[in-house]
């Protein structure tokens, strides 16, 4: 059964001796994020902090630490399989990125999706104050054709890339207050803020296909429980043709049934862990998720998540809500 607490912790090498605290970081960044080198510079011997938020759906990470080069190979990726984005905001300092198709760096009111699925090189300046949440890649690929690039941009200064600045500092800020629900509730919400924004940028570009692509993804999340959703519906909704529609999902390599089924599954596991659904059996939340039968949503739901519907909501109801006093 999956553990539903939200966990915080923090891990710091304060007071060892430098190449034990050098192996001390090693350890906890290959272990919270994904096996990689750590190189560090012969004359550090400065301390390291990480403090780790996170539930069995989503992890925070935010760290200041001397100089660090962090470096993923194919070896690497061969090792752990990790599919997932890292979002990489920099709060002080500044953090380079290199990747085969080129380097970006990472100032203070910027950001950037860094896949685990490609080679990359990190290196950021001594003491620099970075924060990391882990997406997975599937997630991502719900709502965005961009899932091939090896790093993606986000301009954090203000409009909608500052409205994902403010979630994110105050998720952190207010995170010990939070259950592992409301937690991963905002979680989704900044990670649907951040495929908006890259969405928003990609239309920018004056990508017709990417466009189309944008308004068939809101399309579908805004009427996903519509069991009779299909690409028809969809083409007549939008004024184009199946298809228009279905050439602009092939590219990012989906379908329109596939989509509204990611869509739909993302729902059901929302009010499924939501207390606000729990008088709904799983049997009534299948139809309102615009699933024809029990049956399928059952089935689909474990292929997507690895556990079935009844399995999430029983480990939710053993979760005891924070309460203040």
């Amino acid at each position: 059964m999956p553990e539903t607490s939200l966990r915080a912790d923090v891990s710091s090498t304060d007071g060892l001796a430098p190449s034990d605290s050098r192996e001390r970081w090693r350890q906890i960044a290959t272990t919270y994020q994904c096996r990689m080198t750590c190189e560090f510079p012969d004359d550090d011997t400065g301390a390291s902090t990480l403090r780790r938020t996170k539930t069995d759906r989503n992890q925070v990470l935010a760290w200041r630490s001397p100089r660090v080069r962090y470096r993923r190979t194919s070896t690497h990726m061969r090792q752990d399989a990790i599919d997932s984005y890292i979002l990489l905001v920099a709060d002080s300092g500044t953090a380079d990125i290199s990747v085969d198709t080129g380097r970006l760096a990472v100032h203070p009111g910027h950001g950037a999706l860094v896949a685990t699925t490609r080679p990359f090189d990190v290196t950021h300046t001594p003491y620099a104050e970075l924060r990391a949440v882990t997406v997975e890649r599937r997630t991502i690929r719900q709502r965005l054709s961009t899932v091939d690039d090896p790093v993606i941009p986000l301009d954090l200064m203000g409009g909608l890339g500052g409205i994902v600045q403010d979630t994110l500092d105050s998720t952190l800020r207010v995170a010990d207050q939070l259950s592992a629900h409301e937690f991963d509730a905002v979680i989704d919400r900044l990670v649907e803020l951040v495929c908006v924004l890259v969405e928003t940028d990609t239309i920018g570009s004056g990508d017709h296909l990417g466009e189309l692509e944008a308004a068939i993804r809101r399309h579908v999340r805004d009427n996903a429980q519509d069991p009779n959703l299909n690409s028809e519906l969809i083409a007549g909704a939008l004024g184009w043709s199946v298809r228009q529609i279905q050439s602009a999902l092939q590219r990012s390599g989906t379908t329109c049934r596939e989509l509204i089924k990611q869509e739909r599954l993302s729902i059901a596991h929302e009010r499924l862990s939501s207390p606000a659904y729990r008088g709904m059996s799983v049997t009534e939340l299948a139809y309102h998720c615009g699933f024809s039968t029990p049956a399928r949503f059952s089935t689909a739901f474990k292929e997507h998540f690895g556990m079935t519907p009844r399995d999430l909501r029983a480990a939710g109801a053993s979760n005891v809500p924070r309460t203040q006093t």
